[in-house]
């Protein structure tokens, strides 16, 4: 899966270091919104990893048609 937790909470630190320095209000209002994007995306990429993770590691067993089923196979 493409996409660093470490890379993207970097980035966040960065958004916040420019968003205290910011003089102008509505930029530092800005620079903290992207602060809080980058910071959940790490969030989010750690719950996926983690998700991808934990399917990898189950068996599944195939399913076969019932009768009067539609068939949903591709011909």
């Amino acid at each position: 899966m493409p996409g660093d937790p470490a890379m993207c909470r970097l980035i966040a630190e960065r958004y916040v270091e420019l968003c205290e320095r910011a003089k102008d209000p509505v930029m530092s209002q800005g620079l903290c919104s992207l602060a809080d994007t980058w910071t959940k995306l790490a969030a989010e990429l750690e719950f996926d990893q983690a998700l991808l993770n934990t399917l990898s590691k189950i068996q599944f067993e195939p399913i076969y048609a019932t009768p009067g089923a539609p068939n949903l196979r591709a011909a």
